[in-house]
């Protein structure tokens, strides 16, 4: 075991010196008092520590960390202040959690020795204990009760944050531990303690999938995750590839080029002409199926002409609690196979090229599928080039004009949601050209996870998009402040429809369902009189900007300035008044 030497003279620093040999590059937080002194080891005990992130919400500092991890795979980490913090993170912590990202969560309490405390104040930022506040949604907290058990606390946490599936930890450090003159010696060095490695299954398993693959008479696979590794995105390509197989893209990773030949994600219906289908690490597979009614349950689809054995191959169920029931629907599937997609799909190509499909049936498949997904996009742009709207502009045409000024700059989507054109209509390619979403469905994600990837994207070359909703962005609008403190150079397209649309489309809903008007949809669901005004809040935050933008042919030219203000090194946000519901 190697351990690490250190001229600490607090714990704090010394604390400092185990981020630092853990590849921390980053810590991201909002000041308080309960980490002091792990604030002060940052910033005056080593010159090549971890580099500060300042935010002004916890909220803000975990979304910052969470899109870090989706654009490298690494956890970085964030500090979150005794029991106040906590909760302010709560939402973003359940986002990556069900997001599957690996975050290390520093929080500071107590001091836990009541001799120890200031008056009041410390009293009510003190819980017993602290991490049972957030345990039900992270993977694994601790709070250890002295400077030798932080050293391995820290390196379990790390192992559990990247152990596939990944996932939060929360760490709570006493203040007044922090405090404490560091009294020597060595301590284990995280590199002590690898991550384990990626679930894989066995060989027959192997062997018995690559067989009903290369027999079916149309295979067709689903993955959520398969593109969260490069292994498992060139490996998800090349097996629809060997195959000749229709792939479906649920979006939580980006698994494949938009406009391959065998991207079937826009036309679903292919579900009910498959006889097989097989998913990696799909979250919603019922969701998947049920668009061909594939999802019945309890019993399984009938076994018929148009109907389809199920096998989903995943380790997603090694990461479960009882509180939340993000374990979906369950599905009927003939076969349930632990193993990560990156394990697990080299090893089915591996086999598939080995022994390929036979040849009668790979023929009678190209014949069958030849031009349906090509049409299909040719048709959407048709679609969205045509869609207007009187006085704002389509969601549609925005991502058409969108495209016409981003597409020499290679750009990565490093957050979306509101219609999800870009991922209907743009050719986003290879990996981790898009970066999905929050994941676990609160909002205040997406300025600073863009933040993040900001931080953590090696490919000067991309231009890092944020198609930003409106909404979203209302949450945490002071991420706007860290983002031109930073200067990130991301692009901020704002999205704004002057409503919460969902809740309009809700309330249409609902009114219909009960034989009431739908003209009183908008009540309480539309943020006008007055309007907000996104330009001018990004400019008060130091932030280039232009708009409010109300006509397609106004997009082009704005969003080309702002990509040579982002090429300069700064944040930019161009701001679009879309069409609501």
């Amino acid at each position: 075991m190697s351990t690490g030497a250190t001229t600490a003279s607090w714990v704090s620093d010394a604390i400092v010196d185990l981020l630092t040999a853990a590849g921390i590059s980053h810590v991201a937080f909002n000041p308080g008092a309960s980490f002091r002194g792990l604030q002060d080891s940052l910033v005056n005990y080593r010159s090549d520590g971890p580099g500060t992130v300042l935010c002004t919400h916890e909220e803000i500092s975990v979304a910052v960390a969470h899109g870090y991890a989706k654009a490298t795979g690494r956890p970085m980490a964030v500090l979150l202040h005794d029991v106040v913090g906590l909760q302010h993170a709560a939402m973003a912590i359940y986002n990556a959690w069900c997001d599957r990202v690996p975050v290390l969560l520093l929080g500071g309490t107590g001091p836990v020795s009541t001799a120890k405390r200031r008056p009041w104040i410390d009293w009510i930022h003190t819980a017993n204990v602290q991490g049972e506040q957030v345990r039900d949604y992270v993977k694994w907290d601790d709070q250890p009760a002295d400077a030798a058990s932080i050293p391995r606390a820290l390196a379990r946490a790390l192992n559990f944050a990247r152990a596939q599936p990944p996932g939060p930890v929360y760490l709570c450090l006493d203040a007044g531990l922090q405090e404490e003159p560091w009294q020597g010696g060595s301590w284990p060095s995280p590199d002590s303690f690898p991550a384990p490695t990626a679930p894989a299954t066995t060989e027959t398993e192997l062997d018995a999938l690559a067989s009903r693959l290369r027999e079916a008479r149309l295979p067709v696979l689903i993955s959520d995750y398969a593109g969260d590794t490069a292994a498992g995105f060139e490996g998800f390509v090349a097996l629809a590839e060997r195959l000749h197989a229709p792939v479906i893209d649920r979006g939580a990773r980006h698994n494949m080029p938009v406009d391959h030949e065998l991207n079937f994600t826009e036309l679903p219906e292919i579900l009910g002409e498959a006889d097989l289908v097989v998913g990696f690490d799909v979250e919603d597979l019922y969701g998947a199926l049920d668009a061909a009614g594939l999802g019945s349950t309890p019993r399984p689809p009938p076994r018929g002409e148009g109907s389809a054995a199920v096998v989903h191959v995943s380790a997603g169920h090694l990461r479960v609690r009882s509180w939340a029931h993000d374990v979906g629907e369950l599905v009927a599937a003939e076969r349930q196979i632990t193993a990560s997609p990156e394990t697990a799909l080299p090893a089915l190509v591996s086999r598939i090229e080995r022994q390929g499909p036979e040849a009668t049936r790979l023929s009678e498949r190209r014949r069958r599928l030849a031009g349906r997904a090509r049409a299909r996009r040719e048709a959407l742009w048709r679609e969205a080039s045509d869609a207007g709207a009187r006085n704002a502009v389509h969601p549609a045409r925005l991502a058409v004009e969108a495209w016409e000024a981003l597409a020499p700059e290679r750009p990565c989507v490093v957050h979306s949601k509101t219609t999800d054109w870009e991922r209907r209509l743009w050719p986003l390619g290879g990996f981790r050209a898009h970066l999905g979403w929050h994941g676990g469905g609160g909002l205040g994600y997406g300025l600073g996870a863009s933040i993040g990837a900001a931080l953590g994207f090696d490919d000067p070359d991309r231009l890092l998009v944020d198609l930003q909703p409106d909404g979203d962005l209302l949450y945490t609008p002071s991420a706007l402040w860290t983002a031109a403190h930073l200067r990130s150079p991301v692009l901020v397209l704002v999205q704004n429809n002057r409503q919460y649309r969902n809740t309009v489309e809700h309330a249409a809903r609902i009114a219909e369902q009960r034989g009431r008007p739908e003209g009183r949809r908008h009540v309480g669901a539309v943020l006008d009189h007055p309007h907000v005004d996104y330009a001018n809040l990004a400019k008060s935050f130091g932030v280039w900007s232009i708009g409010p933008l109300q006509r397609p042919e106004e997009i082009v030219p704005a969003l080309r300035r702002a990509v040579a203000v982002v090429r300069g090194g700064h944040p930019a946000l161009v701001e679009v008044v879309t069409a609501g519901a």
